[in-house]
């Protein structure tokens, strides 16, 4: 796949700026990468913070698929970063993981996060997706409930620039793949990445928690929690902690 990257010194935000771009019927491709951001956001509207020296961007794709579809393009996307990740700094391989539903992880701590907003055309497929990307490569926050870690923090200098064609080289690979044969060979990939698959895990929902243990991905790309009375359950949405 050709990409077609323009870079910007500051955006409000690099999914706001693609956003822009795909309404004025901007092509399949165009890669938007941010010095920084003013206005960045992460999952559930969270503020994404956005200092100098990290990767800041956006993609937009054309996908023929259903928003059901198109929802794996987050495993995706994780599959992407961990492999550039490796690129970047093999060193770090064996600790690079995927934490459900689309987080990257180094040693357990969180490096990445992924961002995928879209529109849907009159006819219920997709009109387009916005795939928003977030890397500590320079720095990371110093207070937040959960660990967080950074390329530099395990000696590993690198620009926004020098990495952005790595992702890109193993996006345009994974987005090729799963067009031609689904979401099967990304689950496979993912699951072998995946953090804490077979331990025990909560779940936390706006309502509830569940407890059990992680046992698989569905073809949907749902996380599987086999219960402490055997049965199944299916999570299409929550945030997974280990169990204590």
């Amino acid at each position: 796949m050709k990409w077609d990257l323009r870079a910007f010194d500051s955006l409000d935000s690099t999914n706001e700026e693609i956003r822009r771009q795909a309404e004025t019927g901007a092509p399949e491709g165009l890669a938007v990468l941010a010095k920084q951001q003013t206005a960045g956001r992460g999952r559930r509207g969270r503020a994404w913070e956005s200092p100098p020296g990290n990767l800041f961007l956006s993609l937009l794709l054309r996908p023929k698929a259903s928003p059901a579809q198109a929802a794996t393009m987050s495993f995706l996307t994780a599959i992407v970063l961990a492999e550039a990740l490796e690129l970047a700094a093999p060193q770090l391989g064996p600790t690079i993981t995927c934490k459900w539903p689309n987080d990257v992880l180094v040693n357990g701590a969180k490096i990445a996060g992924i961002l995928l907003e879209s529109r849907t055309a009159p006819d219920g497929n997709l009109d387009w997706v916005t795939v928003g990307i977030g890397v500590n490569l320079a720095w990371h926050p110093a207070e937040t409930p959960y660990a967080v870690t950074s390329l530099a923090a395990h000696g590993t200098s690198l620009s926004p620039q020098d990495f952005a064609p790595w992702l890109l080289a193993r996006y345009g690979y994974w987005y090729g793949r799963w067009q031609a044969e689904g979401f099967a060979p990304v689950r496979a990939a993912w699951l072998k990445r995946a953090q804490g698959l077979g331990l025990p895990a909560v779940v936390r929902l706006p309502d509830q928690e569940l407890r059990g243990v992680f046992v698989a991905l569905d073809e949907g790309g749902a996380l599987i929690l086999e219960m402490p009375d055997g049965r199944r359950q299916t999570v299409t949405a929550g945030d997974v902690f280990p169990a204590g």
